[in-house]
């Protein structure tokens, strides 16, 4: 079939785009475009179209949004997604509901888009030959084997080129976000990647603001329940009065103001996996019921006469000692050793030091795109910087760090001074609200105070001085808490 029978409809809210696009594949397809999904869905229904190319961020409708809507329409013609950053979620939200045939970061490559066209267009190409068979078929039985064969044919084309597109995602995408040149981080991950393979419950543990989370994401991206929910809770911002109702549903009266029924998370869970975070702040009085769930896979709704079954891998994190909280009778003991089954613990960013320029590297790429900014590099000195730092809030609060300095740098060097992260509000408890030892305040006070002289120890402007302390004491208390002076090494 001549090229030119194809129709492409190609929708982006940048004319510029637009004419760019036309002017490169008019000469082998016909090409028409919309400036909008509105414009875009009525030419789609106007049109025979063969293929539709989208943007995903567009105003009023998203691209992936834009494709479901024309999907009910006609799920024929194939849907490519054009995406710039961080639409990762969409994306695989997207392939694995089957509502795009490729997607490709922008800015496109011709070559790509022209391999990808011609792949899809052939699946069309089938799909239009399977059309005029079964047509023919309604007047004759005679060629009902062959019609069979095209449209089993047609299937198996269709269903490995989705398969291969979720390979293709999860093996680009497994530990999304998470950035480490640590050998003992890069252990964890190894863990991560075995335990996601079997369906062992896996708790994990560390501080506020170390990447439980994304540790959480990544076991189910691995296992073979990726293509189905993964639902997160936390456990320690719902109430009591509604975690029950959360976790479990009602039905239709159970309680005042439950005016129909209402599935829970475990059920919109099924045969995916639930992430209770923060599972350290789980009522007492509600952990029998949990504990039911993880060993029989069953529990009742609030206000049901029958049982609900599910399949549900269960993923639990927190930054309390469960241990300790069993002895102190806060948690219970066998629901302690029934998530404990896989421990993963995520250390604090003070002790895997050496991944925090890779991380500042990250952070700066992802605000800059974010803010619109153009930074091409990043001071030496500011790496030492923020390594000399202690972060109490682990990569959050380094996140939280870059993303003002890049919000408040005026060039392409991104640049930070000691005065400017120390002017972050610096908290006397940890991130687990219990009170920081006696040396770990003094090692911060006295760090701050080098900064502040820049690291001279004697002398009339060192910090001995500002602290009103001798000068002998201090070194000794600088040897203990083993502080280190950075390089001074220029911008």
């Amino acid at each position: 079939m001549d090229q030119k029978s194809y129709t492409i409809l190609y929708v982006d809210d940048e004319e510029i785009n637009l004419t760019f696009f036309s002017a490169t594949f008019s000469w082998e397809y016909n090409v028409i475009t919309a400036l909008s999904a509105a414009d875009a869905i009525r030419l789609f229904q106007e049109n025979e179209v063969d293929l539709v190319v989208a943007d995903q961020r567009m105003p009023g409708m998203s691209g992936v949004e834009f494709f479901e809507h024309i999907y009910g329409l006609n799920p024929e013609p194939a849907r490519i997604l054009l995406t710039g950053y961080g639409d990762l979620e969409t994306i695989i939200q997207a392939v694995n509901q089957g509502k795009i045939f490729h997607f490709f970061q922008k800015p496109w490559v011709e070559e790509d888009l022209i391999a990808a066209f011609e792949r899809a267009l052939k699946i069309r190409t089938l799909q239009r030959e399977n059309a005029d068979l079964i047509a023919h078929l309604k007047k004759s039985n005679d060629d009902l084997s062959q019609a069979l064969g095209e449209v089993e044919s047609l299937t198996i084309l269709l269903e490995e080129e989705n398969q291969l597109l979720r390979e293709e995602v999860n093996d680009n995408f497994n530990f999304d976000d998470i950035v480490s040149n640590s050998v003992n981080f890069q252990e964890i991950l190894q863990r991560t990647a075995r335990v996601a393979a079997t369906e062992a419950t896996v708790l994990i543990t560390g501080e506020t603001g170390t990447g439980k989370e994304l540790l959480a994401r990544a076991v189910h991206r691995l296992s073979k329940r990726r293509q189905k929910p993964f639902i997160k809770i936390n456990c320690a911002a719902l109430p009591i009065q509604l975690i029950e109702s959360e976790l479990f549903g009602h039905e239709k009266g159970a309680f005042t103001g439950a005016i129909s029924s209402r599935p829970g998370r475990f059920e919109l869970a099924h045969q995916g996996t639930i992430f209770l975070d923060e599972i350290g702040d789980f009522p007492l009085e509600l952990q029998a019921k949990l504990l039911r769930v993880l060993q029989e896979g069953e529990f009742d709704r609030l206000g049901a006469t029958k049982t609900t079954k599910v399949d549900v891998r269960v993923i639990a994190a927190t930054h309390v000692d469960l241990d300790s909280a069993v002895r102190q009778g806060k948690f219970r003991a066998d629901l302690f050793y029934r998530l404990n089954v896989f421990p993963i613990h995520t250390p604090p960013l003070r002790e895997r030091k050496e991944d925090i320029p890779m991380l500042v590297r990250h952070f700066v790429r992802k605000y800059a795109l974010k803010n619109g900014k153009v930074i091409r590099r990043i001071s030496k000195k500011t790496y030492h910087i923020l390594q000399a730092h202690h972060w109490p809030g682990n990569i959050r609060e380094l996140e939280n760090v870059v993303e003002r300095g890049v919000i408040m740098s005026k060039t392409d060097k991104f640049k930070m001074q000691p005065d400017e992260l120390w002017s972050m509000p610096v908290s006397s408890r940890t991130n687990n609200g219990a009170i920081q030892s006696l040396d770990e305040n003094e090692r911060l006070h006295i760090i701050r105070a080098l900064q502040q002289t820049s690291w001279r120890v004697t002398g009339d402007q060192g910090a001995a001085r500002l602290l009103q302390i001798n000068e002998r004491t201090l070194q000794s208390r600088i040897r203990k808490l083993e502080i280190k002076r950075p390089k001074e090494i220029d911008d």
